[in-house]
């Protein structure tokens, strides 16, 4: 007997679900490739190198211009310093004196200083610079006690720097007689003190005594002073220092421009609409360090590292990319390039500076987790929109082959509809026919309980032999040759003879009309007792 239930036992995966299971092992390679496809041109390391080609680019960008805007006052400071020089030699060789002199004639420092002005006012507007100056070696009393740090000198502030040509200029003085500036109309700052202290060390001896000990000329003499706070001023700045340098090689004393804080941060900040704490560093370089302490600074001031002191350790990481470690342990990723800001055989020329673009590593991390997690989520929704498209088109593909095998099972063959699957159709076909010719074994003649045709059936069933008897009982039961040759541990062969021996002796033609004789006996068996 064809035993549906059998067929599509508990114990095994149905047709729609090994339907399924295929389009998931499907799915599962094509995810596979995908992801193999996707690592191996670099899908997932797409933020690291978007990050590199930007900091390639404002590299380039920033740097081009730094060193651009650096060159040019260092040109416009030489020039600056040949002129003051010329005109203050000039004013003391009409007072009949040398040089050298000019410490001795306090009382002339004030209107040298206002001379100046002119000249210094036409450099300031005329450059990018937040401020112009002029310090001499000399100071209006020599009497104090403070004289050998005390030089007299002219400072003045733009506070507008990043802008030039201006109509009415926002000059202001910082450093000089008050007098000068009255004259001058020129505001005081608050910060406004009469004469520059001074220190050895700082930007003033450092530029004299590098011209006292060099015999290059004065476009080599110029000195960059890393950014510091000028005695009391008010913010953080780089200095240009020329030496002025008279005719007979005298040095009466240094002047330049200034770079504050806030020009360079509005001259090199980079773009950072995509890596909002990302900022431009500015710094002299030695080996594999960089000195935060000393170092000019654009961009987002919450990521710098720290400014107090010690050095920024670099090494190179994969991808072109560096790793820059600062001294209270905060990581920073970036590139950087060296900037020529002095010339080759320049008094300076050992001193390397650097132009670093840089960005906390974990906002890096963070941002390249973002990234991937874009494909990630991209990739989760193409997987369970595949396992729904699976489910159904799997329930879809199976609904014709399980309502025909449900047919098969309640004997409808005879009035099923095509599924449109040909192996399914021809199986079923094929039923109905040998059910059909199957019918007409058993004649025109009704087949009841109380039939001739039954009763000689059930009286039969005496004559079997107890092997015909075991392989009879178990058609009883519902199973099929094959699972009764399992049974009885006995060949395929051998039941196929039991059968014909079953067939002659009960007297009938088919193993339908055997089971119908069956099913009759059962019904029977299942209303003696309630009879």
């Amino acid at each position: 007997m064809f035993n549906l239930n059998h067929f599509l036992g508990k114990n095994q995966l149905s047709l729609q679900r090994r339907s399924f299971t295929f389009f998931l092992l499907f799915l599962s390679a094509v995810m596979l490739g995908l992801l193999l496809i996707l690592f191996s041109t670099g899908a997932f390391s797409v933020g690291i190198n978007e990050f590199h080609l930007f900091l390639r680019n404002e590299l380039k960008h920033i740097a081009g211009n730094a060193a651009r805007e650096y060159g040019v006052l260092s040109v416009e400071g030489v020039a600056l310093a040949k002129r003051l020089s010329e005109q203050i030699e000039g004013r003391l060789q009409a007072e009949g004196l040398r040089p050298a002199q000019l410490r001795n004639r306090p009382e002339l420092l004030e209107p040298i200083l206002s001379e100046t002005v002119e000249l210094l006012v036409a450099a300031l507007e005329k450059n990018k610079s937040s401020g112009v100056f002029i310090v001499l070696d000399a100071t209006v009393n020599p009497a104090l006690a403070t004289a050998e740090t005390s030089r007299a000198g002219l400072f003045l502030k733009n506070m507008e720097p990043n802008v030039i040509s201006l109509a009415f200029p926002a000059i202001r003085f910082l450093r000089g007689p008050a007098s000068i500036a009255r004259q001058k109309r020129l505001d005081l700052l608050p910060q406004w003190q009469m004469e520059f202290q001074v220190e050895p060390g700082d930007f003033f001896f450092t530029t004299i005594n590098a011209a006292q000990r060099s015999d290059l000329p004065l476009s080599r003499l110029y000195y960059w002073n890393p950014c510091c706070v000028l005695a009391g001023n008010y913010e953080k700045a780089m200095l240009l220092c020329v030496p002025l340098i008279t005719s007979d090689g005298f040095i009466l004393g240094v002047c330049g421009f200034e770079v504050s804080a806030m020009l360079f941060k509005l001259q090199n900040t980079p773009a950072n609409s995509t890596y909002t704490r990302i900022f431009t560093m500015l710094a002299p370089v030695q080996g594999n360090t960089l000195d935060a302490a000393k170092a000019m600074y654009a961009g987002n001031y919450s990521a710098l590292p720290l400014q107090t002191g010690g050095p920024l350790s670099f090494k190179t990481l994969s991808k072109g990319l560096s790793s820059y470690l600062a001294v209270d342990g905060s990581a920073y990723a970036g590139l950087h390039q060296k900037i020529n800001i002095y010339p080759k055989d320049a008094a300076f020329s050992e001193s390397e500076w650097a132009l670093a673009i840089l960005m906390p590593e974990q906002d890096l991390r963070t941002n390249i987790r973002e990234h991937n997690w874009r494909f990630v989520i991209l990739l989760l929704m193409l997987l369970i929109f595949s396992v729904v498209a699976a489910a159904l088109i799997s329930r879809r593909q199976m609904a014709p082959v399980v309502g025909a095998l449900q047919m098969v099972k309640e004997g409808k063959v005879s009035s099923y509809e095509k599924t449109n699957i040909q192996e399914i159709d021809d199986l079923i076909e094929f039923l109905a026919a040998r059910d059909t010719a199957e019918g007409f074994s058993l004649g025109t003649e009704e087949v009841t309980k109380t039939s001739p045709l039954f009763q000689n059936f059930v009286k039969n069933i005496k004559t079997l032999s107890p092997a015909e008897r075991a392989v009879f009982n178990l058609y009883m039961e519902g199973y099929t040759a094959k699972e009764i040759a399992e049974i009885l541990c006995l060949s395929i062969n051998t039941i196929k003879t039991h059968n014909k021996r079953i067939y002659a002796k009960l007297n009938v033609s088919s193993r339908k009309e055997l089971l119908l004789y069956v099913r009759l006996l059962q019904e029977q068996e299942r209303v003696a007792p309630e009879d």
